[in-house]
């Protein structure tokens, strides 16, 4: 782009490796928009990817304009004989014979004389000559490159003997992998190449290691600067990182002791919830009267039932000793029964 922008007549400098593309793609958008084009509906950031119809539309757009530009003119191409040609010649001549000995084999069946004739005339004309079969008077003026080849054969009879002929005709050729011809050839296909790319890919690496040095001694320098200016700096951070280190240590010990305190915090809060639990459960238990009230109830009942039982004693013991005087007066008065029947 930067190429066809000078051949336009805009003065846009190539970009290098290390500049910023949105920057780059802003300013080539800036210098299209100076040579008359509409401005793009699309951000500048679509031409970083390098590929895209963003990217075509441009460089389309500044072919035409500089064609338009220099009046260029498409000509005729001329060809030459390509290097390495006369290497192929044996390849060819064996393809062309084969290919022969494949036509002879599956000639086409024979046909009117007419016919023959006519096809000769039609089809296997010679291009280069003045004029087409029959037409070779009338035609005796006319450039032999703009010759017009006439055909009498029927397109359609003359497409299915090709497609009947055209697969028996094909001849595939192997390479050989072990071939040095081939081998060679390519050898010096790349030493060419090679030989063309290595002057500006040259001068693309000597800027580029220029550009390496001279920014690799601009951060020695500024690596030198910041440690010699941060030095003290450093020094004081390396201390008070280990303070730091130290305090943690014991926050972390410290943290660790509180931690069984309040292990050993909660379960003495445990042992107290249940003797407060206790306590209060004796503490209503003696503040209650209506056991007292029950003993007191219970001790009259006894007194009752022991001053009854006295009475009952006393009245047995009554009745048992008047028993025993009725008893004893009773003996008594046999016993005086008994002596005066005896006197």
């Amino acid at each position: 782009a930067a190429w066809l922008l000078t051949l336009a007549g805009v003065e846009f400098p190539a970009p290098k490796e290390y500049d910023d593309p949105n920057i780059t793609c802003g300013n080539l958008l800036n210098a299209v928009k100076k040579l008359g084009f509409a401005p793009p509906s699309y951000h500048p950031t679509k031409l970083t990817v390098g590929n895209g119809k963003e990217v075509v539309g441009v460089l389309d757009g500044l072919v035409d304009y500089v064609l338009e530009r220099t009046r260029h003119t498409y000509k005729r191409p001329q060809y030459s004989p390509q290097d390495g040609q006369d290497l192929d010649l044996g390849a060819e001549d064996e393809a062309e014979t084969a290919a022969m000995e494949g036509a002879d084999e599956f000639a086409m069946p024979p046909q009117k004389d007419g016919d023959d004739e006519e096809e000769e005339e039609g089809v296997f004309a010679d291009p280069g000559r003045d004029g087409a079969g029959a037409g070779a008077g009338s035609g005796a003026g006319i450039d032999s490159e703009k010759a017009v080849l006439v055909s009498k054969v029927d397109p359609t009879l003359w497409k299915i003997e090709l497609e009947r002929v055209a697969p028996k005709l094909r001849i595939t050729i192997a390479a050989d992998s072990k071939d040095w011809r081939s081998h060679l050839d390519e050898a010096h296909q790349h030493k060419e190449v090679i030989n063309k790319a290595w002057p500006d890919s040259k001068q693309s690496l000597e800027r580029l290691r220029a550009d390496l040095n001279s920014t690799l001694e601009k951060l020695q320098t500024r690596e030198k600067f910041l440690n010699e200016q941060f030095e003290g700096l450093m020094q004081q951070y390396r201390a008070s990182r280990t303070t730091l280190t130290d305090v943690q240590e014991t926050y972390n010990r410290k943290t660790e002791a509180v931690a069984d305190r309040n292990s050993e915090l909660h379960r003495i809060a445990e042992q107290l919830e249940e003797v407060k639990a206790m306590m209060d459960e004796k503490g209503s238990n003696i503040a209650d009267a209506t056991p007292v009230a029950r003993i007191k109830t219970a001790i009259k009942q006894l007194n009752k039932e022991l001053h009854d039982m006295e009475v009952r004693i006393g009245v047995v013991s009554h009745t048992l000793l008047q028993l025993s005087l009725r008893n004893k007066r009773l003996l008594q008065a046999q016993a005086a029964l008994s002596d005066e029947d005896e006197d």
